[in-house]
């Protein structure tokens, strides 16, 4: 957990695990006991088809997870429901939207993984009837396991199209090694308990990261960054394909801003550290921008 300047709490957590009950290489309890060492506050098991159950692990709060993986024509969906009541009633060859419908009839959220590494359309995407979080890095997605850890620039265009969902990261273990531990969310919420993680995520109060912290805010017409530890730089991404003052750069940098212009549709902001691991905010949309 970190406390924020304002003394908010922020609750580290992994959204999609998997274990040998599906394709993972650790069992649930081994792999909780590696979660907790490495400082995490809450973990979801989210194995193929097969729905965990909301419980602890020596004070780690454990959330109810499932993911189920369908080819709808020539597209990939990854479909992961969290904070489930009960077990969703599913079966191979529903459609997308068919599993988003019944996720939700059991009370839970929906999240579509790793879009670019499924090769998603924007236009598919924002055609989803329903989703709460996309995942904007997942690192068993990427090298040396796979390809396309990265959706940040898929889910803009499609962001541009009318999808909205919170931006989430998940490191989606498989084999335990290099994939584990490095993509997280840190969650703004009252009490680490179900409701209130399931509260905070869905109001956005979420930072997508594969290390650093940071905080943000529009304040006066500016989208502000606050890096209690500094980064190497900030980048600021907007619905528009130039701004001249997107990129924040110069020795360490603590504080950035970006002064929302009267064409942008959306502001978001990419932490960069000088390890290389980035975090990413929460998009800020602007009603009425123009292009």
């Amino acid at each position: 957990m970190i406390i924020d300047s304002k003394g908010n709490k922020w609750y580290k957590g992994n959204l999609h695990t998997h274990t040998t009950s599906s394709d993972g290489k650790l069992p649930s309890g081994e792999s909780a006991k590696l979660y907790k060492s490495l400082g995490y506050d809450f973990l979801s098991f989210t194995d193929h088809w097969i729905t965990s159950e909301t419980s602890d692990y020596e004070g780690m709060l454990l959330i109810s997870g499932v993911e189920y993986d369908v080819f709808d024509g020539d597209s990939c969906y990854h479909i992961v429901g969290h904070f489930l009541d009960e077990k969703p009633k599913l079966f191979l060859g529903c459609t997308p939207n068919e599993i988003i419908s019944e996720i939700r009839r059991c009370n839970g959220t929906v999240t579509l993984a790793h879009p670019a590494w499924s090769l998603q359309r924007p236009h598919e995407m924002a055609a989803l009837d329903h989703v709460d979080f996309t995942e904007i890095y997942n690192s068993v997605s990427g090298y040396p396991y796979s390809a396309r850890p990265y959706s940040g620039t898929l889910i803009d265009v499609a962001a541009m199209l009318g999808f909205r969902a919170v931006l989430t990261a998940a490191d989606d273990t498989h084999y335990y090694e290099e994939d584990a531990g490095r993509g997280f969310v840190y969650v703004k919420a009252d009490t680490l308990s179900p409701d209130s993680v399931r509260k905070a995520l869905l109001r956005g109060d979420v930072l997508a990261s594969e290390g650093p912290f940071a905080e943000w805010r529009v304040d006066n017409g500016f989208f502000k960054v606050h890096i209690p530890d500094g980064c190497e730089h900030v980048q600021f991404f907007t619905s528009r394909c130039w701004n001249p003052d997107t990129t924040s750069r110069g020795g360490t940098v603590y504080d950035a801003e970006y002064k929302i212009k009267s064409n942008d549709r959306f502001v978001r902001a990419e932490i960069v550290g000088f390890d290389g691991k980035t975090a990413y905010t929460q998009y800020h949309f602007i009603d009425g921008g123009s292009g």
